[in-house]
């Protein structure tokens, strides 16, 4: 699901699997805090377009639709199979020439606007020879700033047929009386994540103010130390899920070593601040409150148990994620907080 682990960085949840709690130390030798309890900021929160609502609704959708063998010309929202092969210089970087092939829907521009352009109009049996130079923030880590040539054999067209939207369909699939009303909770839970979002910025802003009005001459080696240890492990979590190398993430995001070490700091002193401001103002969890996080966290997120949960996370590591949530709500709390649209 779209909202499973949302609210979570990569850096956070490396450092939950990791097992890297204990942050509640005394940093006062490093740090004097400012005045946090009167900081502003300001929550915007972006507007649900009708062409995000029209793409959530096929999301939706897409597990009722059906396909339709087509002869071509291959049209925009057609599945197209190919066999492909994608390379740069000698390197292959994608080989999809067996037996199953490659499906794409063209309009969704997996590999560029200029494949799928090369692609329509095409009928079954068209090669097609092309290159394609691709920016530096191409979402493909495999292709980001690279010039790549492409062989494409089309094998196969497929219309895409998607169901008839009718009350008595969304009443059964998804027990809404109406097409309308199912619209309006699409349109809710996109509303809901925009805020969600808004927020999580909002806060995180807040945490940053306090960064940069307290003093901070210095910090703890092994908090430095352990706080890169968990932001790599969240870039390599990053690269494992797309298939890539480390530094191909970093290239991707545009991360050279000076903006990732900028990042371990960064996160060393906001864990030391928000650590101090839980001293200064008694913020703690007593063992009935963490029960009653972990037995929520665990039903947000889809497992069925406390122990499943503690089975993938590390306990005082979830700890001081909550802790740090509380001392996050409390800054929110004592804030000068305007709310805008845009």
């Amino acid at each position: 699901m779209r909202k499973k682990f949302r609210v979570l960085s990569l850096v956070a949840v490396a450092a939950l699997l990791a097992g890297c709690g204990g942050n509640s130390g005394d940093y006062s030798k490093y740090v004097t805090l400012c005045d946090y309890k009167n900081l502003s900021t300001e929550l915007v929160v972006e507007k649900v377009s009708d062409e995000e609502l029209d793409e959530y609704e096929k999301e939706q959708l897409d597990e009722y639709v059906t396909y339709e063998d087509a002869d071509g010309p291959v049209k925009e929202g057609q599945l197209v199979q190919v066999s492909l092969m994608a390379k740069d210089g000698d390197e292959i970087v994608y080989d999809f020439s067996d037996e199953g092939g490659y499906e794409m829907t063209i309009g969704q521009q997996e590999f560029g606007v200029e494949v799928d352009d090369a692609l329509i109009g095409g009928v079954i049996g068209d090669v097609l020879d092309l290159s394609v130079s691709y920016d530096d923030d191409f979402e493909d880590a495999q292709l980001c700033g690279k010039d790549i040539s492409y062989h494409i054999v089309i094998r196969k067209i497929s219309d895409v047929i998607y169901p008839e939207l009718t009350n008595e369909f969304v009443k059964e699939q998804f027990g809404e009386q109406s097409v309308e009303n199912w619209r309006d909770t699409l349109r809710e839970e996109l509303e809901s994540e925009h805020q969600a979002e808004a927020t999580e910025d909002m806060r995180n802003n807040l945490a940053q103010q306090v960064i940069d009005g307290s003093q901070i001459s210095g910090y703890p080696k092994d908090l430095y130390k352990q706080k890169c240890e968990e932001i790599r492990a969240g870039y390599q979590s990053y690269a494992d899920m797309f298939g890539c190398s480390l530094d191909e993430v970093y290239e991707m995001l545009e991360m050279d070593e000076k903006a990732r070490e900028k990042e371990y700091l960064d996160e060393t002193y906001r864990t030391m601040i928000l650590a101090m401001i839980r001293q200064q103002e008694g913020i703690a969890l007593s063992d009935e409150q963490m029960q009653e996080k972990l037995e929520a966290y665990a039903e947000e997120n889809e497992y069925d148990t406390v122990e499943d949960l503690l089975a993938d996370y590390d306990e005082d590591s979830l700890k001081e994620y909550f802790l740090d949530e509380l001392t996050l709500d409390f800054l929110e709390e004592h804030a000068d907080i305007t709310v805008s649209e845009k």
